[in-house]
């Protein structure tokens, strides 16, 4: 582990302590506790459609590559998840091996590294207008406006869309530094740029498909907390849930270095859970119960991706691509 990285671990697990021992150990063990084994196993069930549909965005880019499947991206998107959250690396790591369980699966690495850099923008932009709803409900507050809260969900969808139609020379020029910066770091993919780097700055209908499903996992992200919050006995109204786990999504990305998010992902659930009145222990809790989930889902993805590749190596096959 190269040393910029084991001081992040290093910190994270620092600010991971100090934020369980501020919100208090008891309560947050008895938080966790409420939801006894079948509530944690029915956390991990619900987060599978999740994990099925941000594959099946990643695979929307990525169709029309030879030997691409659904599936095959599912699977790599489970692989990359596992990797992320379960293994002490940053989120880098979880992205480069999503990238290599899909060259196990046969596809050519040049391609893959430029449908997986048009789907973590698409991802990252599908956050903006979930966050900015999260922001909207919160400053509107209220169960009692229901039209008001489904209005202020949309309107930064809208506002959004209209950036992006008027905006869409910008986007493909990041695009086109995204791709130059992988030619950089990969001499190959710019003698292949016409072909494989082609399809960064191509915003056609499966970009917008794409963009559209990662918009359906961020809300869905609400639900699993709302399911959570009840499990733990928690009065948590679904608007609440969507400002805890928006606001939530937007501070984490903060973490993208730390291996795990560590004590990133428990500060964030603190201060987004304050905003609703969800005091610190069952805030801890709820990082704890994700922490559970991801343990209960990765593991089995790294063990049979471990089987692949030892049978690669003990097969004596290599890479060619």
């Amino acid at each position: 582990m190269r040393r910029t990285a084991l001081i992040a671990l290093l910190l994270g697990v620092a600010a991971l302590v100090a934020t369980i021992v501020y919100a208090g150990i008891g309560g947050v063990e008895q938080a966790v506790l409420r939801l006894g084994i079948a509530g944690l196993l029915l956390v991990a069930l619900i987060h599978l459609p999740v994990i099925a549909l941000t594959g099946s965005a990643w695979w929307l880019i990525g169709a029309d590559l030879p030997g691409a499947s659904a599936w095959k991206f599912i699977w790599a998107r489970y692989v990359r998840e596992a990797t992320a959250e379960v293994l002490p690396f940053s989120q880098l790591g979880g992205i480069l091996a999503g990238a290599r369980s899909l060259r196990l699966a046969g596809l050519n690495s040049l391609p893959v590294a430029a449908t997986l850099l048009k789907d973590l923008l698409l991802e990252q932009l599908a956050k903006v207008p979930y966050v900015l709803a999260g922001l909207a409900v919160l400053l509107l507050g209220g169960r009692d406006a229901p039209l008001r809260l489904v209005g202020a969900a949309l309107a930064p969808l809208g506002l959004l869309v209209l950036a992006a139609l008027l905006g869409r020379a910008r986007f493909v020029g990041l695009l086109r530094r995204g791709a130059a910066a992988l030619a950089s770091r990969w001499p190959a993919l710019a003698v292949e740029g016409a072909t494989s780097l082609e399809r960064l700055w191509r915003w056609d209908r499966r970009a917008l498909a794409a963009f559209a499903t990662h918009a359906v996992t961020w809300v869905l992200g609400a639900g699993e907390t709302w399911v959570v919050c009840h499990l733990m006995g928690l009065a948590v109204s679904p608007p609440q849930a969507l400002v805890i786990d928006s606001l939530f999504s937007g501070l984490r990305t903060v973490g993208f270095a730390v291996p795990a998010a560590l004590g990133v992902q428990e500060a964030g659930y603190v201060l987004a859970c304050a905003l609703v009145g969800v005091p610190a222990a069952p805030a801890v809790a709820l990082s704890l119960i994700r922490r559970v989930r991801e343990m209960l889902l990765g593991v089995p993805a790294l063990g049979i991706w471990q089987a692949v590749e030892g049978g690669r190596a003990l097969a004596g096959l290599s890479d060619s691509k």
